[in-house]
């Protein structure tokens, strides 16, 4: 039986590596668009991030107290100019990137702010333009000058700066040992999402393939006439897929990688990372693996299960496709929600195994919690492959009418 499995794997890699259009579509394809995507839009965010930052505001104001008008004019990011223009025309001129801010202080500003006596508070009036990045940044940055006008006001009526100062709060980041520090916090959250999908879609294209396109060819007859049980020919495809699904994941991964000189200003938490950042332990490299393995079975036999199901390969899509969308939604909640999760979620398919890849990767990593997320994967694999195998015996399944 052993044999006969591994006869039927490798005829099945062997159409998969000696199909160069296979090999181009599943593996080298993905990996040099990943890194070409992935490094476009590190650049173009950097490219974006860096034209905010150097960009001069350009703001107008109406009636702007004097004390306002030189904390705006000491800033060198603001180019400040005092205007009498109505709030019509300074929209328009915001809409046309004419000016990035327009502020108004109602008139007899700073008499009402002397006030003390309890009488209506001031107002100012700010706008911007909401399709413009640099306006809305102008918003942020007028608003701390604003504050600290506010300060400064608070202070006088105080009677000094240090009336301002109720307590005095110092942070401090605890030292984290080196075995359990792990690896830059975006990249832990993005790295189990990227190894699901990839997983997926590169078992995907070639599963359906391997068994829907074989139905829908007729090529399967020749195979059901060898003398070897039929489920050992599920088996042996599923195997094959395994393989082939691990290889795609690396090849994409290895796309992701070499992209992180252009895209770690994004991908990570921190705006930049080092690859040696990536190191893990042996203890912890294994138990990425058994998490990784977990999801490869479940995937590759779920694709499996549905691609028996159907008559034809656009049948199969249409039945994969949910399937795929369970996975990555399951991929995008572990990787936006928080490490620190009830124990039920450990006995969830599929977001366990997500959930203990970034416990890893965080230097929070729990061997049982990774054994009780392979369990649960061994079972749902076990019971997928025993219904691909009652499929593959079933005649009207295997040859539809």
């Amino acid at each position: 039986m052993f044999k006969s499995l591994m006869i039927i794997m490798k005829k099945e890699l062997r159409r998969v590596f000696t199909d160069r259009r296979l090999v181009i579509t599943n593996f080298v394809l993905p990996m040099a668009s990943i890194a070409l995507i992935y490094s476009i839009m590190g650049l173009m965010i950097s490219r974006t991030t860096e034209e905010i930052e150097s960009h001069v505001t350009k703001l107008y104001g109406v009636n702007v107290p004097a004390a306002v008008e030189m904390i705006f004019k000491s800033d060198e990011s603001i180019a400040f100019t005092e205007t009498d223009i109505g709030a019509d025309e300074a929209e328009s001129m915001l809409l046309e990137g004419e000016i990035d801010y327009y502020v108004v202080f109602e008139p007899g500003f700073e008499e009402k702010v002397a006030d003390q006596n309890g009488g209506a508070v001031p107002t100012i009036d700010g706008y911007y333009s909401p399709k413009s990045d640099v306006s809305i940044e102008a918003n942020y940055k007028v608003g701390a000058l604003l504050e600290a006008y506010r300060n400064t006001v608070l202070a006088s009526r105080l009677g000094g700066e240090a009336f301002l100062d109720v307590y005095a709060l110092s942070a401090s980041e605890i030292e984290i040992p080196v075995e359990d520090k792990g690896i830059d916090r975006g990249i832990a959250n993005l790295v189990p999402m990227l190894v699901s999908i990839f997983i997926f879609a590169g078992a995907m294209g070639i599963g359906m393939d391997s068994i829907a396109g074989e139905k829908e060819r007729g090529t399967i007859a020749t195979m059901l006439l060898t003398p070897v049980d039929r489920g050992v020919i599920i088996g042996g495809k599923v195997l094959s897929l395994s393989v082939v699904a691990v290889i795609s994941m690396a090849s994409s991964f290895i796309g992701v990688l070499l992209s992180i000189p252009f895209s770690a200003n994004f991908l990570s938490a921190e705006g930049s990372f080092d690859m040696s950042q990536m190191s893990l332990g042996g203890a912890e490299l294994f138990m990425f693996f058994v998490c990784m393995i977990g999801l490869v079975g479940m995937y590759v036999t779920i694709i499996s299960v549905l691609s028996m199901m159907a008559n034809s390969l656009k049948e199969a899509g249409a039945y994969i496709t949910p399937a795929y969308m369970i996975v990555m939604i399951t991929a995008f909640m572990n990787m936006f929600g928080s490490a620190d999760t009830e124990p039920l979620y450990q006995f969830i398919p599929i977001y366990n195994n997500l959930l203990n890849m970034k416990q890893i990767l965080l230097g929070d990593a729990n061997f049982g919690s990774v054994m009780i997320a392979f369990g649960t994967s061994t079972v749902i694999t076990l019971a997928l492959l025993i219904v691909a195998r009652s499929l593959m015996h079933k005649e009207k399944v295997v040859f539809p009418s």
